[in-house]
């Protein structure tokens, strides 16, 4: 399932000001927007651009951190040695550790009981199902991840689970609806009503912003692919049932991969963010016009405080101050302009059709959809799972996939994995009579260098104070 989301949180740019000092003249709109088709062009810079951690041989095992043995581990230090290298790890005994660490987690293990889940949600809650297709000759060439889905109860679906003789329904990600000023919300109607279970923010992933949140439940003795893909957020997986068997690829093997969308491929940032045409975004995952609405708006307030500070030293005969007076206009001037882009950029955006909308009905409420599964994705390799291991077969059809470095990982029933966004992985799925369940974060990927600022502006961290206060 494709999950991009171009979120684009809304940015008040106020043109009017309260100063004493009238605002300088912007430049003509019309004018400003020839001079910036005409300015002048470099060489285009390679589209992969990822510097992160990379898989250092073939066959490499990624490694696992027992955290019951290893409590000096911190969110700082984890996010040094982890999260900023781009390096994935799975940690081990969440449910057993007394660290305070994971212990915000605790409570999932009540999920491994399907009758407590059943209890929490809504009887009437409508869920879309992964449904793949059955392949008697060789069901291993059946695989989830082509995004055809049908809709039922989450008790219906529960049901089949727990039968433990259903491998062809898979719940993953559920549609998303936009909260009252037109944002996505954090997580779906269902995982509202297990809310109580788990925190917006866990602890060990210190100060990233998440993006989504998420459960994947479904069952199968001999194990059932996910098709080879990446997503496009730092990932906390977290096992509470069963086991799932992750094969992977770093970012820098993204050409090699073959997706459906290769040839869109616009650009993989340094954190190895990855970019398909009509998906661009910044390296931190925010969509490219609302960052600079967002950057153009901090600008002018920062220019207009500048400017005050000038006024009042010439007021006060301070020494050099009509030349900071000066540079205060150029500044506010400058900041102006970056509005007037800002503008100019989002004119394309204003005219569409409320016929292209969906609405689903939540309660008593209509809630506008903004995100749906996509079929055929393009974050989804054409490279099915049966033929990873067959060089002869990729000799043939995708020969550049050879020169790609894999890295294997287990995880299982209480563990943990951090995998950074845009890592590609093919998940195999174990969970018999009591099926497999996991739950999943997704983080806005950092693009800053500390862990007090993990992201190169404050878009993320603002939206987020915005959102939900804190």
């Amino acid at each position: 399932k494709s999950i991009v989301h171009s979120i684009q949180p809304f940015v008040r740019i106020d043109m009017m000001s309260s100063k004493k000092r009238p605002l300088p003249e912007p430049k003509d709109k019309d004018t400003h927007d020839v001079c910036k088709k005409n300015k002048s062009t470099t060489s285009a810079p390679p589209i992969n651009q990822y510097d992160g951690w990379k898989v250092p041989s073939n066959n490499y095992t990624i490694p696992t951190i027992s955290i019951g043995q290893n409590n000096t581990i911190t969110p700082e230090s984890f996010y040094n040695e982890y999260i900023r290298q781009r390096k994935p790890v799975v940690l081990r005994d969440m449910t057993t550790s007394s660290s305070p660490l994971l212990s915000d987690l605790s409570k999932l293990t009540k999920w491994k009981d399907i009758n407590y889940l059943k209890s929490q949600v809504n009887p009437k809650q409508t869920v879309m199902v992964e449904q793949r297709s059955s392949c008697s000759s060789n069901p291993t060439k059946s695989t989830f991840g082509n995004g055809y889905e049908i809709p039922m109860t989450f008790p219906q679906f529960a049901s089949l689970i727990a039968s433990g003789q259903d491998d062809r329904h898979y719940l993953t990600t559920q549609d998303v609806h936009s909260n009252s000023d037109g944002r996505p919300d954090l997580m779906s109607p269902l995982m509202k009503y297990l809310q109580h279970d788990f925190p917006l923010q866990p602890r060990i992933m210190g100060n990233l912003i998440p993006q989504n949140i998420n459960l994947w439940m479904g069952s199968s003795q001999e194990g059932v692919s996910s098709g080879l893909h990446h997503d496009y957020h730092d990932n906390l997986y977290i096992v509470v049932k069963g086991t799932k068997r992750f094969r992977l690829y770093s970012p820098h093997d993204t050409e090699w991969m073959y997706t459906r969308g290769n040839n869109k491929l616009v650009k993989v940032h340094p954190n190895g963010r990855i970019n398909y045409q009509g998906e661009e975004t910044t390296a931190h995952g925010a969509d490219l016009k609302s960052d600079m609405a967002a950057r153009a708006a901090k600008r002018k307030e920062d220019a207009e405080q500048l400017l005050e500070e000038a006024e009042q030293a010439v007021e006060e005969g301070v020494e050099g101050a009509d030349q900071l007076l000066e540079e205060a206009e150029v500044e506010l001037e400058k900041a102006m302009d970056d509005i007037i882009d800002a503008e100019v950029d989002d004119d394309d955006d204003n005219g569409r059709d409320d016929d292209e909308k969906v609405y689903e009905t939540f309660g008593d409420e209509r809630k506008r959809v903004v995100d749906k599964t996509v079929k055929d994705p393009n974050n989804f390799s054409k490279v099915k799972p049966h033929m990873l291991d067959d060089t002869d077969v990729l000799k043939e059809s995708y020969p550049d996939f050879l020169n790609a470095t894999a890295a294997y990982c287990t995880v299982q029933e209480g563990d943990i994995l951090y995998l950074p966004a845009s890592w590609f992985h093919e998940v195999t799925s174990y969970g018999g009579q009591n099926g497999h369940l996991a739950m999943n974060y997704w983080f806005h990927p950092p693009d800053g260098e500390s862990f007090g600022h993990p992201y190169s502006t404050d878009f993320w961290p603002n939206d987020y104070k915005d959102r939900f206060g804190n």
